[in-house]
């Protein structure tokens, strides 16, 4: 497996397949809220953008914290239902609502509710666990519902001014990463992946955060890299040293950092005329 290449996963690699980040470390919460931050209004423009109503039946895998499935629950109200799903609910408490269900569950084993769903959402997800997750969560979606993953292309990651050494530095947690599935150039393939799974009206949309260090937006990244630190150096991925210049880089406010998003949605086939629209029962 190269690193921006096209990824063959094998059958024992499937068995490999998992989360690299540590649900239950100190500061998970806080990484995840700061992924919210980062990310969240541009979630939401894209599946208001395809047109979300109340009543819709709404899938979020991987929730995090919880943030879009607390949205989602209020704009498909009480007529509609969030399912909430994440391999460790620890970060969901406190996630509440009439028509909102958390549910612990692991996308690549455990059953879903079959063409259920006017809408399935995953962010940062596929790109740790690859196609049989895809494949799950096409099969959650009904007939004339959406399918919208969105996930990271660190060929994109870029910084201002440019620093060989923080491109390597990123080279070298794609490749550790990589050894649990991680697939850093997922984003660039989701418009061929949800052709392949066969959906229809496959569009895609990209936007990229700028940002300088020593800012709140640079605290996913750098709780990311300390989330992977131990783990990183053990695999002599990354020396000690180049670690730690990499966080004290992002600490300073004159880096500046660009990092990518891709969003790609697509439809259910119908299959056939008979079928309900969405939002309705």
């Amino acid at each position: 497996m190269e690193y921006g290449g096209r990824r063959r996963v094998s059958p024992r690699m499937e068995n490999t397949i998992r989360y690299v980040f540590d649900q239950g470390r100190h500061d998970e919460h806080e990484r995840l809220a700061a992924m919210e931050r980062l990310w969240d209004p541009g979630t939401r423009a894209v599946i208001d953008a395809l047109g979300i109503q109340p009543g819709w039946h709404c899938l979020e895998i991987g929730a995090g914290r919880g943030s879009i499935a607390r949205w989602l629950a209020e704009t498909v109200g009480p007529e509609g239902e969030v399912l909430a799903t994440d391999i460790s609910t620890l970060h969901l408490d406190g996630l509440a609502a009439p028509n909102l269900e958390v549910r612990r569950h692991d996308i690549l084993s455990d059953p879903l509710p079959s063409a259920h769903f006017d809408l399935v959402h995953a962010r940062l997800v596929m790109e740790h666990l690859g196609r049989r997750s895809l494949e799950r969560a096409v099969s959650a979606v009904r007939p004339g519902g959406w399918l919208v993953l969105e996930d990271h292309d660190w060929g994109g990651a870029l910084t201002h001014p440019h620093d060989e050494q923080m491109r390597q530095v990123f080279d070298a947690v794609a490749r550790f990463m990589s050894r649990a599935g991680y697939d850093a150039a997922y984003g660039r393939r989701l418009v061929h992946e949800l052709e392949r799974a066969g959906l229809d009206d496959v569009a895609a949309d990209g936007r990229v955060r700028v940002y300088r260090g020593a800012s709140p937006a640079t605290t996913f990244l750098r709780l990311s890299l300390e989330s992977m630190a131990a783990s990183l150096i053990a695999s002599d991925e990354l020396a000690y040293e180049d670690l730690s210049w990499a966080l004290a880089t992002l600490d300073d406010p004159d880096s500046v950092f660009l990092t990518p998003m891709i969003a790609a949605w697509g439809r259910k086939p119908e299959r056939g005329g008979g079928d309900r629209a969405p939002g309705r029962r």
